[in-house]
């Protein structure tokens, strides 16, 4: 059961180190946890009421902006002991609140049960992204009232959810942030595709897999979670010959290696994790990363796409639920967010393997307001947090504006990283 004055922390990758790219300075202040009540489904707001919980960073102050720092719902969440490391990244002049989001709430898991219950179409009611957003803006209106502004902030996933917000309730909004802001509903919409991995690797590598996969079938999607996962924790110039040792030991089916891969990349750790109540969110969230592109997808006796393939396999409850037809489709209105006025910062790796730069090019483009980066990186943005200084001073800027000179300077500071066509 979930302490509700604590978020639990189910990560894939170091939370720290995933939203902030290096470890904060030890922050004096701590997150206190606040409750509310909202709507269990928000299409019918006097049906079963649930209890939220959020976080607030130190002594809340009225006449501060507030960020509101959204987590992704499935790879982690915002925790009590990761939030204060935020004041060292966005500085003193705001609030600070932590939305970890209904995946953590224990009325939610308690009505839920065992995933092994296999009951994903409530799931499914319950956790689609809709509710999220409606629990993101029930927050705010606690906070700052029913017309009051917020800044917000969130990276992949999380990313995907402010878009999401904004869509819905970007009148609330007065700057937004996102970094690989996964949206696979505009890659479908575009006909892109983000998973390249099979363009990527050799002749020889294809070949090795294939005769690996032909040879043992029932390890294709194993051997899809270790060179997915691999992408999180190995820097892009690194990635070609971290791969190539992958695939040796996957062709060689060395056990031993294989096992140690696992390990390094919580493989087996995930794996654990999905028998858990967190599988839940995970599971949902997947589906509306992937179902998108499932109707677009590739040969699999062709092809291997181990990020494709992967988020299929956790989807995979929900996918049979909507090819029976008892789910929707994940759908939004895109054309929504022509008419926000909020400034909104979409920040993106030329070589994410989650979403396709283009697809952040016409995500950005979109709003009226926007500032567009493109750099010279992957999903994590490892180059650009091994710059010194360089994310936490745009950061410490975004919430003053495009016109502010902190912010101009920020991204001077950022040209020798940027991408561009050649």
């Amino acid at each position: 059961m979930l302490n509700r004055r604590q978020f639990i922390g189910v990560s894939f990758s170091s939370v720290a180190a995933l939203l902030l790219g290096e470890r904060a300075r030890a922050a004096e202040e701590t997150a206190i946890a606040r409750t509310l009540r909202a709507p269990l489904d928000h299409a019918l707001p006097d049906s079963t009421k649930i209890e939220l919980s959020y976080l607030v960073v130190g002594e809340w102050q009225p006449r501060r902006p507030t960020v509101f720092v959204v987590a992704d719902g499935q790879q982690f969440y915002v925790r009590a002991d990761v939030l204060p490391t935020y004041r060292a990244v966005f500085g003193d002049a705001v609030n600070i609140v932590g939305v970890a989001g209904r995946g953590t709430s224990a009325d939610v898991l308690s009505l839920l049960g065992d995933p092994a219950s296999g009951n994903w179409r409530k799931a499914y009611e319950v956790l689609k992204f809709t509710q999220w957003t409606g629990d993101i803006d029930a927050i705010r209106r606690d906070l700052v009232g029913r017309d009051g502004r917020i800044l917000i902030y969130g990276v992949s996933g999380g990313g995907q959810l402010v878009h999401q917000y904004l869509a819905q309730y970007g009148r609330f909004v007065s700057h937004a942030y996102t970094e690989a802001a996964v949206f696979s509903m505009l890659e479908a919409k575009l006909g892109l595709q983000h998973d390249r991995f099979w363009s990527e690797i050799s002749e020889r590598e294809r070949k090795s897999l294939h005769q690996a996969i032909a040879a043992r079938p029932e390890r294709r999607t194993y051997y899809a979670q270790l060179l997915q996962r691999q992408n999180f924790f190995v820097e892009p110039d690194a990635l070609p010959e971290a791969r190539r040792s992958l695939i040796n030991a996957i062709e060689d089916e060395d056990t031993v290696s294989l096992d140690s891969f696992a390990t390094t990349y919580q493989v087996t750790a995930l794996n654990q994790m999905m028998s858990s109540p967190a599988a839940w969110a995970i599971r949902v969230r997947q589906y509306e990363f992937v179902q998108p592109l499932v109707a677009a997808s590739f040969d699999p006796a062709k092809e291997f796409r181990p990020d494709i393939e992967n988020s299929i396999m956790w989807a995979k409850p929900l996918l049979d639920l909507r090819e029976r037809g008892e789910i929707e489709a994940p759908t939004l209105d895109m054309r929504a967010w022509h008419d926000v006025q909020a400034e909104v910062t979409v920040v993106a790796g030329r070589y994410d393997h989650t979403c396709d730069y283009r697809s952040q090019i016409a995500l950005a483009s979109h709003y009226p307001n926007h500032c567009l980066l493109i750099l010279d990186d992957d999903h994590r943005l490892q180059r650009w947090k091994k710059m010194s200084g360089a994310r936490e001073t745009l950061l410490q800027a975004w919430p003053r504006g495009f016109a502010n000179p902190a912010f101009k300077a920020a991204l001077a500071k950022i040209e020798p990283l940027r991408w561009r066509e050649t």
